[in-house]
């Protein structure tokens, strides 16, 4: 029958190694939950309602021609690649505050939505303002 110093010293020896292998373990890993921004809002009325049913393409298109609309001053049409489309009809521009006021008139499945914006020269350059 093995002695109580004998028992003893293997219990000893056996937390010692279970406490080496715990110290080897690398600490759990806790991550950090992930923030995403929310993107900003299209500029100009195609952030409104009236854009909200467009997806990313045909925003990306819509805003081009609204940004070139305002430039030239003429009016602009525009066609998405899943059947929105629309067009844009600039006002002319106040001389007092270098704005000019447009509309923009989008047709989702065939249902037209209208908004008006303002787009405003800074710079030299017009930027949509609302």
């Amino acid at each position: 029958m093995p002695s109580a110093r004998s028992i003893a010293a293997s219990l000893v020896a056996a937390t010692l190694l279970l406490s080496a292998c715990n110290a080897a373990k690398p600490p759990p890993v806790v991550s950090a939950p992930v923030v995403v921004a929310p993107e900003p809002p299209a500029p100009g009325v195609v952030g409104s309602a009236i854009g909200r049913d467009l997806d990313e393409k045909d925003t990306a298109t819509a805003i081009a021609a609204q940004q070139e609309a305002v430039n030239s001053g003429a009016r602009k049409s525009w066609k998405g690649d899943h059947g929105a489309y629309g067009f844009i009809v600039p006002g002319p521009e106040n001389g007092a505050g270098g704005c000019r006021d447009y509309t923009h008139k989008i047709f989702i499945n065939g249902r037209p939505q209208e908004a008006k914006g303002q787009a405003c020269k800074k710079g030299g350059e017009w930027r949509v303002a609302s």
